[in-house]
C-alpha cells in the first residue's frame, strides 16, 4: 500500500513539474538536509584565519593547498553553499580561484552577491580569477556555415551526419541544439557570458581593476591550473581588489 502511494506520488508530481525542477528541488533538499552541521564546521574552521587562498565549486579540480569549496562529499572539500554567502572574514582572502562555477548561479542575485561576497573577503590587492564558458566564441562560430570551428572548440566527434559532445555526451544534428545545450546544460547554467559583460558586472560590485587574460596567465602566480580540456571554449577573466 505505501508503495503505491510513493508511485501515485511520482507520477502526480511528474505531471505537475518538468523533471528539470523536481531535480532542483531535489538537490535543494538533499542540501539543506547536509548543510546546517558542515557549514557550521566550515565555517568554525577558517573564520580566524587569514592569507588563505580558495577554490570555489572545485568539483573534482583539487588544488592543493587552497581551501577547497564545494557541495560535494569528499574529505577533500569543505561543504558550503557559495551561492549565499562565504565562510571568512572580511580582508582574509589572499586569491580566490573559480572555474566554470560562475554560470550556474543566477545573474540577477545569486551571481551579483557571490562576487560581492568575493570582494568582501579579499584583502588588498587580493585577485579573484574566473573562468566560464566564453559565449561570444560560440555565437561568432554559430554563423559559420560549417561545424568545424564548433567542433575544434567543444570538442565534439563525429558521428555520422551528427556530432557528438566530448562533455555531456549528447548528441547533436543542428548548431542550435549545441548553443542550447552549452548555454542551459539542462537547466544548470543560469547565465551565458562574454568578456564585456562579465567585466562589467565585476565593476559593478567594487572591482576597480578587472581585465581579461589568458589559459594560464595570472597576475598571481600561485594561482590553480586552468584545465588543459577547457581552454578552447574558456573565458579568463580576473578582478584585482584595490
Amino acid at each position: 500500500m505505501l508503495s503505491q502511494l510513493k508511485n501515485l506520488l511520482k507520477q502526480r508530481l511528474h505531471r505537475t513539474f518538468p523533471d528539470r525542477l523536481l531535480r532542483q528541488m531535489a538537490f535543494e533538499a538533499r542540501a539543506s538536509l547536509k548543510s546546517a552541521a558542515k557549514s557550521y564546521a566550515t565555517a568554525k574552521r577558517y573564520r580566524e584565519m587569514e592569507g588563505i587562498r580558495v577554490n570555489i565549486g572545485c568539483g573534482g579540480r583539487i588544488a592543493n593547498g587552497w581551501v577547497n569549496l564545494d557541495m560535494l562529499a569528499d574529505p577533500r572539500i569543505e561543504y558550503w553553499d557559495c551561492r549565499k554567502d562565504l565562510p571568512f572574514k572580511d580582508g582574509t582572502v589572499a586569491a580566490i580561484y573559480t572555474e566554470h562555477f560562475l554560470e550556474h548561479l543566477e545573474y540577477a542575485d545569486e551571481a551579483r552577491n557571490f562576487l560581492q561576497n568575493c570582494r568582501r573577503c579579499l584583502s588588498d590587492n587580493g585577485v579573484l580569477r574566473i573562468v566560464v564558458p566564453d559565449a561570444a566564441r560560440y555565437l561568432k562560430l554559430y554563423t559559420c556555415d560549417d561545424w568545424e570551428g564548433l567542433a575544434k572548440l567543444r570538442p565534439l566527434t563525429k558521428e555520422g551526419d551528427n556530432y557528438r559532445d566530448y562533455w555531456l555526451g549528447d548528441l547533436y544534428s543542428t548548431k542550435m541544439e549545441l548553443i542550447n545545450a552549452i548555454f542551459r546544460q539542462h537547466g544548470e547554467h543560469k547565465y551565458a557570458y562574454d568578456a564585456e559583460t562579465l567585466i562589467q558586472l565585476l565593476r559593478s560590485v567594487g572591482f576597480s581593476r578587472v581585465a581579461q587574460m589568458s589559459f594560464e596567465a595570472s597576475s598571481d602566480p600561485a594561482m590553480p591550473p586552468d584545465t588543459p580540456e577547457r581552454q578552447s571554449e574558456s573565458l579568463y577573466v580576473e578582478a584585482t581588489k584595490t
